[in-house]
Formats: C-alpha cells, structure tokens, sequence
C-alpha cells in the first residue's frame, strides 16, 4: 500500500516541468487557432455552396489528412525525433489556414473546392500524437492523466477564447480574419517549439510493427472510442450553429451567453474526470462520461423529454453542457491510457493509432452531419446516441478484459 501510495504522488522535476510547460504553450497556440472557427464554420461554408454535406466534408476534411498521417507522423517520430516532426507539422498548419481565408478570392464554382483542399492541407499538418508522445517520453505513468491535463490546461482555455472570440470576431470583422489569425498563431506555435523544446533522440530500439500494435485487444478498443468520441463531437458541432443560429436566431456576437456557462462547468468537471483516472478510475469514467454525452444528444434533438422548452436557450444550453462535461472528461483520459498499454519504444506509433481513428472520426462526423442534416432531427440523434452507448461498451468491455 505504501508503494502504490507514493507512486501515485511521484512528483515532476523542474525539467520535466519546463518541458510540458512549452510544449502546452505552443499546442495551446495552435488549438485556439483551431477553435476559434468550430462554432462558425459551418455558415462559413454555406456562403460557397448550397450543398450541406459538401460543408459538412469541407468541415471533416481536416479530420480524414489527420487520420491518414497521424500514424505515419508519429512513427516517423519515434525514428527522428520529436521536436523536428513538431516543427513541420506546424508550418504545414500555418500554410492551410491561410489558405482557408480566401476562397473568396476564387471564381464561385472553385470556392468549396478551394476549402476543402486547404482543410485537408491543414490537416496534414497535425502533431497531435507527437506532441502527446512527448508528454509520455519524459512524464512517468503515474502522472501522466495529470500531465495530459496539464497539457489540457492551455488547450481548454484556447477552447474557451475560441469558441466565445471566434463568433465574436466574425460577427464584428469576418470568418475569414479568423483563418489569418490562426495561420498566424500557427507560426507562433513554430517559434515556441524552436526556442523552448529541447531535440532529444529518438526512442532506443526499433518501433513496434503496426499489425503487433493492433493484435493488442485493449489498444484497438481504446483506438475505437477516439472515433466514437470525435464523430460525436464534430457532429454536435456541426449542427450547433444551426440550432443557435437558425432556430434561435442568436447573432454570433451573443454566442457567448450559451458558450460561457458550458466552458465554465466542463472545466471544472475535466480536472474531477482526470484527478479520478490518476487513481485507477479512469476506465469506468471514461464509460460514464459516454453516456452522458448520450443524454446531451437525446436532448439536443429533443429537449422536451428532458422538460425543456426548446422556444428557450436552455435547451441548447442544458444539452451542451453536458457534451461538453462528457467530451473534455475522454479529452485527457484516452490518450492517458493508450499510453500505458504502448511499448516505451513505440509511443508516437500507438499514439498516432489512436490518433488515426480518432480523427478519422471527426471526418466522419462532419460528413455524416452534413448528409443527415436533410432527414428529421431523430436520424442523427440516433446515430449519435448510438455512437456513445457504443463507445460505454467498448470500455465497458476493455476494463473486464484487463
């Protein structure tokens, strides 16, 4: 009980404090690029094409260039180093965001094109796993959901500022200002990554085979639960401006009165899920935390089962906060766990596993929204109520096998 009591409390030295600090700092940067145009992307696409699921796939296309390098990034990771597949990943991100400005620019029949193309650019430059697979090169296991947390920190507060700014921005200036904005934080990110992250070598001995990754039943599970979750999330995503917008008709400029109360509670709520999973709980709050993102899409789509007036913002407000709850709880647990059943010399590679599928997710997520958002609202309910009971299955599933 003693060894198990003090390993819990392993404490960060000063280097190990510094390195997450500046690796937090610049994914931090490059996330509040990100989410200062999820909640306005879609109406944002809507003035190239009249097609939703066209948005929809321009939406999700950064997603499917993530979920197609993810694994090949983070292999080339544990081959080469960190810090320089930091640095590309970065600048390729710089440069399809500036792209995403100016479709405008373009005759009216090349516009959706032109996104679509830069979303996928952007995607290309992805480093969520590398970065992910830093934090695990240098924190020991029994900080390490603390650590991601910490890595959380900077990106919950990008979150917050983005997804209140952004609409705020493009209602007072334009979406387009938003994409040069994150080009911009994007570069920024690149000097932060230079100047602070030391260049270590790469991992000692040969990286796992990906088919000896896969053979391992509880990386495929956990692999399966990053796709449930970010299907969920970009389609709930994808719908919420048109709910807030369309049926509401809330300016962008007063999104903040639904966004603020949802941020300030899920982020109270991400440090519960993530001191529970330092303690071993992390499985069984990951499987709680599906479900409750099954009760926000049964009352996003049909508030009235919940008591709520769907004439009134509590019924997105209800929903969304508890999505969110649901959604930043997974945030730093999954990856938490797929990196304790990872071979130490294989970190970026099972990680970028994980990242693959989850991104592969969010593809599929926009896509499917844009597609079903010609159908009743209970189609896509369906589909996503399903998503997350699956997704409780699955760990469910994983902690009775472990």
């Amino acid at each position: 009980m003693t060894t198990a009591t003090s390993s819990t409390h392993v404490s960060l030295t000063s280097a190990q404090r510094k390195i997450l600090l500046a690796l937090a700092t610049a994914v931090g940067l490059r996330m509040l690029g990100l989410f200062l145009v999820l909640p306005v992307f879609t109406l944002y696409g809507l003035q190239f094409t009249r097609s939703r699921f066209l948005v929809g796939f321009a939406f999700g296309s950064y997603g499917l260039a993530m979920a197609c390098l993810e694994m090949p990034l983070g292999r080339l990771s544990d081959r080469i180093g960190r810090r320089q597949v930091l640095l590309i990943g970065m600048s390729v991100f710089s440069l399809g965001s500036f792209l995403c400005a100016i479709p405008s620019w373009l005759p009216r029949p090349f516009r959706i094109g032109e996104l679509i193309v830069a979303r996928l650019i952007q995607g290309v430059g992805t480093i969520t796993s590398t970065a992910f697979a830093t934090v695990a090169d240098h924190i020991p296991s029994e900080r390490r959901s603390t650590a991601m947390a910490v890595l959380g920190i900077p990106i919950g507060v990008s979150f917050m500022i983005g997804v209140v700014g952004g609409p705020l921005m493009a209602g007072r200036f334009t979406t387009q200002s938003l994409f040069w904005l994150t080009g911009c934080l994007g570069l920024a990110s690149v000097a932060m990554i230079a100047r602070y992250l030391p260049a270590s070598a790469p991992r000692a001995g040969r990286p796992a085979r990906l088919v000896e990754i896969l053979r391992q039943p509880a990386v495929v599970m956990l692999d399966l639960c990053g796709f449930l979750m970010n299907t969920f999330m970009t389609s709930f995503w994808f719908f919420f401006p048109l709910i807030v917008t369309g049926q509401h008709h809330l300016p962008l400029t007063r999104y903040y009165l639904v966004l603020l109360p949802m941020l300030l509670i899920s982020g109270v709520t991400m440090f519960g899920f993530s001191w529970g999973a330092d303690r071993g709980w992390g499985q069984r709050l990951a499987s709680v935390a599906f479900l409750i993102m099954m009760a926000s899409a049964l009352l996003l789509f049909h508030p009235t089962v919940g008591g709520l007036d769907p004439n009134r913002l509590e019924a997105v407000l209800v929903p969304g906060t508890l999505f969110l709850v649901g959604f930043t709880g997974l945030e730093p647990i999954l990856p938490s766990l797929v990196s304790k059943v990872a071979p130490e010399s294989s970190y970026g590679t099972v990680l970028g596993s994980f990242q693959t599928l989850q991104f592969l997710g969010s593809f599929t997520g926009g896509a499917a929204a844009g597609g079903l958002s010609r159908f009743a609202p209970t189609y896509i309910m369906v589909a996503l109520m399903a998503a997350a009971l699956a997704g409780s299955f699955l760990m469910a599933l994983n902690r009775a096998a472990r």
